[in-house]
């Protein structure tokens, strides 16, 4: 049966447990950077002030008192306001990093999409909330890169990202895992609503049409994907492990054939690898 058209917009691939975007209205006041840089330069101006004052107490008023209580001051204040500083401009950049790229067209970095999904998956962990991790390979990707090019190959990643970043909710991540594939971590899923998500994906890829030129001509792009899914369970000892399972899904995927999903975990045992596919199941971590 054909498809129908997808619409401008896509909608919404919700999982079993919703989490909404957080309103930045409840989020806490805090002090801007400008601020909290002039709080701690009167700071180190007041501690200077005070040791001047007591090395003249203490001396006698001399000429090199309040040079000496100054030259005192700072240094007794230069180091941890330093210290402070540096920890200030790290929260505020990685604020606006996550801020800026978490659900950007193209989803965030893969080292910032490890670390902040260590963290939910930490979270599920300590309370049973559920998560789930989504391998998304581009089928036949070196076939794409060897005929029309890496630029291609390229476009069709990122198609892929910006028609998926806004279908995902708040919690959820987003990023390129490797040069043909994507990864989604979806928090507080339950393995229906994960597979649900897969499946939407899968259809979008296949209804996708990428514009692409080459020599001069329009050459519109059409692929599909292999979604490998792993729902977090007691083995999951570390992400990592989660990771091994979506991959071994993904692996299970391709061998069926392509444009198609499959849930971890699998026998890898008991598949038939051709094109230079492992033949030996990984020991697992």
């Amino acid at each position: 049966m054909t498809q129908p058209p997808l619409p401008t917009q896509p909608a919404p691939l919700s999982a079993a447990s919703p989490v909404p975007a957080a309103a930045p209205a409840s989020a806490p006041a805090r002090l801007s950077l400008p601020m909290a840089v002039t709080l701690v330069a009167l700071g180190a101006a007041a501690l200077a002030a005070a040791l001047a004052w007591l090395i003249d107490r203490s001396l006698g008023t001399t000429a090199w008192a309040a040079p000496l209580g100054a030259l005192a001051g700072v240094a007794v204040a230069v180091l941890p306001a330093a210290l402070a500083l540096q920890r200030l401009v790290v929260r505020h950049e990685r604020q606006a990093l996550v801020a800026g790229t978490l659900h950007s067209p193209l989803g965030t970095t893969r080292p910032l999409f490890l670390e902040l999904a260590g963290r939910e998956w930490a979270r599920a962990r300590r309370y049973g909330t559920g998560a789930a991790l989504l391998l998304v390979d581009v089928d036949r990707f070196a076939r794409l890169t060897e005929s029309r090019g890496s630029e291609a190959a390229d476009a069709v990643l990122a198609e892929l990202l910006r028609q998926t970043a806004p279908s995902l909710r708040g919690a959820d991540l987003l990023t390129r895992f490797g040069d043909a594939q994507m990864a989604v971590f979806l928090a507080q899923a339950d393995a229906t609503g994960a597979l649900d998500v897969a499946e939407r994906i899968r259809e979008r890829s296949e209804q996708m049409e990428v514009p692409f030129e080459q020599d001069g001509l329009s050459r519109p792009l059409r692929v599909t994907v292999s979604i490998g899914v792993a729902h977090l369970r007691p083995a999951h000892l570390n992400l990592q492990s989660l990771v091994d399972d979506a991959q071994d899904a993904v692996l299970a995927a391709r061998q069926a054939g392509g444009n198609c999903v499959r849930a971890a975990p699998v026998d890898l045992g008991r598949l038939s690898p051709t094109g230079g596919w492992r033949s030996e199941p990984r020991a697992r971590r």
